[in-house]
């Protein structure tokens, strides 16, 4: 008999049985589809390898630059496909290997919560002693009314076919991925955003300058626009878009949508008195439901879908499961892209931070002005931090460019230990590297920057 059984073996599910099995558990994980989740399977692998693939040939065009003389370069779709395959399928099998050195045990099939301390799967029926862990994720949200033939994520990075017009609904970081894998691929890529630029969420600067990048990339951004119909007729598919100047009818070959909602189906929550919010299982800072000894975890419980915010999840999940007594601090939950380059925040943007009351000092450091991004030949892009103007306290840091998804790192801790702009400032990095641009940006907080023109 399991101490903790986690339903769900996707990347919280993992990171809760394998916390778990260190302190001391008897876990066992069930599955329905492949070990991975949605992450590993569908969505975040499979894309960024596919875009890795983009990346490089965009940067094999501009080898003439850095003085290499290079062949015409082209895209091979279905090796692109085969070496994305590989990967996934790799990743798959590593967890599959890996779990049971733990003593954890996978067990395939639809699980349903019975009660507090009871799962029935296929009929059959295990209980744990300790606790249960819900880590089921997302799962496709159900098309709106008046919308129809819509390709899903799980479909789009399949490639099987390649749209001439693709229209792309939503403004989020897999619509945007989307839109510069398929524009890379030779498809004519239109953008709707439910929102003023891409990433509405996001810091004002950052969505206007990643809508520059798009556009670049010829990317057509719509902004302030909603989805209303889409119908399929002879010459396409006719989607009607509302917005703020009225409706517009685009035609195209394909609608994609990326909407999501917690999957919660078939997963007994009210039987078992699990309470939901609009869908989502609700649950404390400690991951625990209102149920005693059930906890839940990641897209399952709403908010931002993030794979790594799930990671988190389940390692508090699993620590509380076990007696100790974890919270999660979501304060410095690194956001992100994989566009072209790529888009990083952590903390608040410079609108959140002045609603909050903060009086603030905000600096920019342009990529251009980095040793390293000239070298690469990558100069596109900036660093923004916003940071109070008192104190000194770093609130936000907002990045597009050239790795920014690594850069973002050293921003996170930097706000989870409550840094100061300081701090930034008089740190030692490497030269040249990009880091340094996070230095300068600490320096011109404080109106101490070395690279920035004094006007």
């Amino acid at each position: 008999m399991p101490d903790i059984i986690i339903i769900g073996g996707g990347p919280g599910g993992s990171a809760a049985a394998t916390r778990a099995a260190q302190l001391g558990a008897q876990v066992t994980v069930i599955e329905r589809a492949h070990l991975g989740g949605n992450c590993v399977n569908n969505n975040c692998i499979p894309l960024t390898s596919l875009l890795a693939s983009v990346e490089l040939y965009r940067r094999i065009g501009h080898a003439g630059d850095m003085g290499i003389q290079v062949g015409p370069a082209s895209l091979n779709v279905p090796g692109m496909i085969a070496r994305k395959d590989r990967i996934v399928q790799e990743l798959r099998e590593g967890i599959a290997g890996l779990l049971p050195t733990f003593g954890i045990e996978i067990v395939q099939g639809q699980a349903m919560l019975v009660d507090a301390k009871t799962v029935e799967v296929d009929g059959q029926r295990l209980q744990a002693t300790r606790a249960i862990i819900l880590a089921t994720g997302a799962q496709w949200a159900p098309l709106p009314p008046g919308v129809e033939d819509v390709l899903r994520p799980d479909e789009a990075v399949k490639l099987d076919l390649l749209p001439d017009r693709l229209l792309i609904w939503g403004g989020g970081a897999s619509d945007i991925e989307f839109a510069t894998l398929y524009a890379a691929l030779g498809s004519q890529v239109t953008l709707a955003v439910d929102g003023p630029y891409p990433l509405p969420l996001e810091d004002y600067e950052i969505g206007q300058r990643l809508q520059s990048i798009l556009q670049n990339q010829g990317i057509q951004v719509m902004s302030d626009v909603h989805v209303k119909s889409a119908t399929r007729t002879g010459g396409g598919l006719d989607v009607t878009l509302s917005g703020l100047k009225g409706e517009t009818i685009v035609v195209v070959d394909k609608l994609l949508w990326a909407g999501r909602v917690p999957a919660t189906d078939g997963l007994g929550l009210e039987q078992a008195g699990v309470k939901l919010d609009d869908g989502a299982v609700i649950v404390d800072d400690r991951m625990q439901t209102n149920v005693p000894g059930v906890y839940a975890l990641g897209d399952l419980t709403g908010g931002r879908l993030y794979s790594s915010l799930a990671t988190a999840g389940g390692l508090v999940a699993a620590e509380n499961a076990m007696g100790r007594n974890r919270r999660l601090d979501q304060r410095a939950v690194p956001r992100y892209a994989f566009s072209i380059p790529e888009v990083a925040t952590v903390g608040l943007t410079e609108d959140e931070a002045t609603d909050k009351g903060y009086d603030i000092e905000v600096a920019n450091i342009a990529y251009g002005t980095n040793t390293r991004a000239m070298g690469l030949g990558e100069v596109e892009g900036g660093i923004k931090f916003v940071a109070d103007r008192k104190l000194g306290k770093v609130l936000g840091v907002h990045i597009v460019g050239h790795r920014a998804t690594e850069l973002i790192a050293e921003a996170t801790l930097g706000i989870q230990l409550e840094a100061i702009a300081e701090d930034f400032a008089w740190a030692v990095r490497i030269h040249p590297t990009l880091s340094e641009s996070m230095v300068e940006a600490g320096r011109a907080i404080l109106g101490q920057a070395l690279y920035v023109p004094k006007f």
